[in-house]
């Protein structure tokens, strides 16, 4: 029964109808990792999945926006046409290079990447994912842990899964200290539960080149910073603060010879960060900062709260969100703005 509705929620935004009563909103989209047949890639997003995401857009004449375009519509303050909708990719891995931006060159379409700079050169690998590698890898299924704050931690992977045991990780991880994480990390959990820390980047989390972000300027998308390390900046001092902003700045101008203006919160929740965070950004030069809060991008938009949806996993939802029937949600009684489905997954 829900799939026959879905379908046919999706026939009427095939119209315009929703985007005709809810004008001036503009959904960007957030990719994470995209796998074409390497099973060791984490995610379940494929080549062949995204292209038919883009092959929609492109024989529906939708207008994908450039970082620049979104921001002459909402510098400017003019009507933001119809079918307009805007990628972004978080990390900086090596897939993002070799799989992501081959699709979206196949369609013409720009692609903004946010790079953590520490990654591309190559001081280490985002510790969310660092998490998911020792479990992965663990022979023990109980292990209590002293988290960077001092407190106890327990896991018991004869109860919870991989995965949501690492998700449980990763958010107690970011409401503790996060200064010394990655110490804490090989010191810890990686000790704790018998794992060997790998001297090098495991293979499925190296990352792109700056060479490779270069090619990517050069064929018209964009890269932009993330932080030089990942770490959660709410839970940072603030000359750590500082570090990750400007540093992983100057980097990117270093690399790529000129001046980012705008970035990427580190997981991005709300809580994920803070006004001291805005404040420094501002201070650092910057003109827009994106989270990860589902919603849509219009107007009335902080520009330092910019929102974004995760790439949902079925093509419907995909639609769903592309003709703005979340949005519509909004005008329903007793309607949550966003399914689940539609939220980030790190």
């Amino acid at each position: 029964m829900k799939s026959v509705v879905l379908k046919f929620v999706n026939l009427v935004g095939e119209t315009g109808l929703y985007r005709l009563l809810c004008p001036g909103r503009i959904p960007v989209f957030m990719l994470h990792r995209v796998t074409d047949g390497n099973d060791n890639v984490p995610g379940d997003m494929t080549a062949d999945k995204l292209r038919s995401y883009l092959r929609y857009l492109s024989s529906r004449k939708y207008n994908v926006l450039s970082m620049e375009q979104l921001w002459q519509v909402l510098e400017k303050g003019g009507p933001i046409p119809s079918k307009t909708v805007m990628f972004t990719i978080d990390d900086g891995f090596f897939d993002h290079h070799d799989v992501a931006a081959k699709v979206f060159d196949e369609f013409g379409f720009p692609l903004n990447f946010f790079v953590i700079t520490g990654l591309l050169d190559k001081h280490l690998w985002p510790w969310d994912d660092q998490i998911a590698y020792a479990l992965n890898r663990t022979e023990l299924r109980q292990v209590s842990l002293q988290l960077p704050s001092g407190g106890e931690y327990s896991i018991d992977l004869s109860v919870k899964n991989i995965r949501q045991t690492a998700r449980e990780i990763r958010n107690a991880l970011k409401k503790d200290k996060q200064a010394h994480i990655y110490r804490w990390l090989k010191e810890e959990l990686y000790h704790k539960l018998k794992v060997e820390f790998p001297c090098n980047i495991p293979p499925e989390y190296q990352p792109m080149s700056w060479d490779d972000a270069r090619s990517l300027r050069e064929r018209g998308h964009g890269v932009y910073p993330h932080t030089c390390s990942h770490r959660i900046l709410s839970a940072l001092v603030s000359d750590e603060k500082h570090q990750e902003i400007n540093e992983a700045r100057k980097r990117v101008e270093q690399e790529l010879q000129y001046t980012p203006e705008v970035f990427a919160y580190p997981t991005g929740r709300r809580s994920d960060y803070d006004l001291a965070d805005i404040d420094e950004l501002k201070r650092a030069g910057f003109k827009m900062a994106f989270n990860t809060v589902p919603n849509y991008v219009s107007q009335g938009c902080s520009h330092f709260e910019l929102p974004r949806f995760s790439v949902p996993g079925a093509v419907a939802d995909f639609i769903q969100i592309v003709n703005r029937f979340e949005a519509m949600k909004e005008k329903l009684p007793n309607q949550p703005m966003v399914s689940r489905s539609f939220l980030p997954t790190r």
